[in-house]
């Protein structure tokens, strides 16, 4: 058994030296759509990675009528080549790690940047998590979505889009009715990281060279979907693994699929399934998720076999087995991003027997915007600009609209509140005739016979208390219009006649 660090960290570098690997970021740049299935009713949802065997489908595009029949075996059906799944990425460009299964928290504070984690493996009767009252145990739920990095930063989900779109009628040149259906979609501007592996170092070179640039892939990547941009980077810190005594922890990095004896799907591999000699699975002691999907093969147009899956994030606790190497490809479809493992990544490391886990987490900060903002030189960018323009105004103008009406009348103009529903409606009424703000207030309190000013409505209302009233809707309307900036302006016709409306219903309750 290794027990001294020096040891396990020759370990890792032996087996890095026995297998080659190239990473790869991939930045989209249109919405990519990966359905979850192949089925094309009811909701469709999109997966959030990339499989690898869409990296496959795209070097066999370039390479396979051009290279002889062996070395294409070799490249995309002996397993040699193992194009691995794209992860999304953090802000500062670390690979991330689907969250483990083994992570367990309480159910009301679920939040890992913030609240305790407890590993499964860990967790027993006698030390079962406790309440505030130390009496009452905890309810644990089971973490099942989020990505980390070696270095704690959580990516808590893959940002989606949805969009609804038309069947197109080809003979009418319109869209099908009653054919509408939607797509969700990896927005434009994710990047994430893949590698491909190989120990042989001229076949990763093919393949890099084949794939090393823009490319198209997922569903209707004919259409407006699916394009990415693939470029090669510099070689990446692997994950840091330790060594517990006495047994082994198996982590999924990717999908894992296996088949019995007898050839036939299973759930339920030995530990020698897992790259290990000796030892035995502690089932008690181990958290696996399971999935089942059909490959689609696009050069047959057709499904391949239904393959049955251990999701990546699961983890089987292993008694009595030491790794050789720090990772490790095991099972079937391992050229396709199948099969990775990390044995005893740090994130499951605990400090002895503690049931906590010491692994600090943080939240990723948001990204920078992969595509930087232009100039809108189109007649379509002024326009779709202009009609933001608007929205923006409209909403700001109506967030200042229940600001005074319901938090500054009641506050410092009280006075406003005697005013009637009816003074209200012909305010209202000449703010919306008015042309532009100048005549509105002209026509309200500074032409000869603006209605404010004079009449029966300055006698009774307006004019009295010295003109407070008065004062104060000038006040109002003062401070509204220095609310405009550069980028929002507020419409302050808009603004009064909106304000009028909602004071007359106020007066009138």
């Amino acid at each position: 058994m290794l027990t001294e660090t020096e040891d396990w960290e020759d370990v890792q570098l032996n087996y890095h030296n026995a297998m080659t690997t190239y990473y790869f970021k991939c930045t989209l740049l249109s919405d990519v759509v990966l359905n979850n299935k192949l089925a094309t009713e009811g909701n469709m949802t999109t997966l959030d990675y990339i499989p690898g065997s869409n990296f496959l489908g795209i070097a066999a595009n370039k390479l396979y009528q051009d290279e002889g029949d062996e070395t294409a075996y070799k490249l995309f059906h002996s397993g040699e080549v193992k194009f691995g799944d794209a992860r999304v990425a953090t802000s500062n460009g670390e690979p991330t790690y689907a969250v483990p299964f083994l992570f367990f928290q309480d159910k009301l504070n679920s939040k890992l940047e913030e609240d305790p984690i407890y590993l499964h493996h860990l967790i027993t009767n006698e030390n079962y998590p406790k309440g505030d009252d130390k009496k009452t145990n905890l309810q644990l739920q089971q973490s099942r979505t989020g990505y980390l990095s070696a270095t704690g930063k959580l990516v808590k989900e893959v940002e989606k889009r949805f969009s609804l779109k038309s069947a197109y009628d080809r003979e009418n040149r319109t869209s099908k009715s009653g054919n509408m259906f939607g797509f969700e979609a990896i927005p434009s501007g994710t990047v994430l990281i893949f590698s491909i592996s190989s120990e042989d170092k001229s076949l990763l070179e093919k393949v890099a060279e084949a794939i090393d640039k823009e490319q198209r892939l997922g569903k209707s990547k004919t259409a407006e979907y699916g394009q990415v941009k693939i470029e090669k980077i510099g070689n990446l810190v692997p994950l840091s693994t330790f060594q517990p005594i006495g047994y082994t922890l198996v982590y999924a990095e990717s999908n894992l699929c296996f088949y019995d004896q007898a050839g036939q799907p299973t759930f339920q591999p030995m530990a020698k399934d897992l790259g290990l000699e000796g030892g035995e699975i502690d089932w008690s002691k181990s958290q696996i998720r399971t999935y089942s999907y059909a490959p689609w093969n696009g050069q047959r147009k057709t499904t391949s076999t239904q393959r049955h899956c251990i999701a990546k994030g699961s983890v089987f606790y292993v008694k009595g087995a030491t790794p050789t190497t720090s990772e490790n490809f095991v099972g079937h479809y391992q050229a396709e991003g199948l099969g990775k493992v990390i044995y005893n990544p740090i994130f499951l490391q605990s400090n002895g027997s503690e049931k906590e886990s010491p692994f600090k987490i943080e939240l990723d900060s948001k990204p920078e915007p992969v595509f930087k903002k232009g100039k809108k030189n189109t007649d379509l960018a002024k326009f779709l600009e202009k009609q933001k323009e608007q929205k923006d105004s409209e909403l700001l103008t109506s967030q200042l609209v229940t600001e005074y009406v319901y938090q500054f009348v009641p506050d410092k103009f009280k006075s406003l509140k005697d005013v009637s529903p009816s003074q209200w409606g012909n305010i209202r009424s000449i703010a919306s005739r008015s042309k532009d703000t100048d005549e509105m207030k002209s026509l309200l309190y500074e032409g000869k016979e603006a209605y404010l000013k004079h009449g029966v409505a300055y006698e009774k209302c307006w004019g009295k208390n010295n003109e407070t009233r008065l004062n104060n809707l000038k006040k109002i309307i003062g401070a509204v219009e220095e609310k405009s900036s550069d980028h929002t302006k507020v419409d302050l016709k808009v603004f009064v006649a909106k304000f009028a409306a909602e004071m007359a219903k106020e007066n009138k309750n």
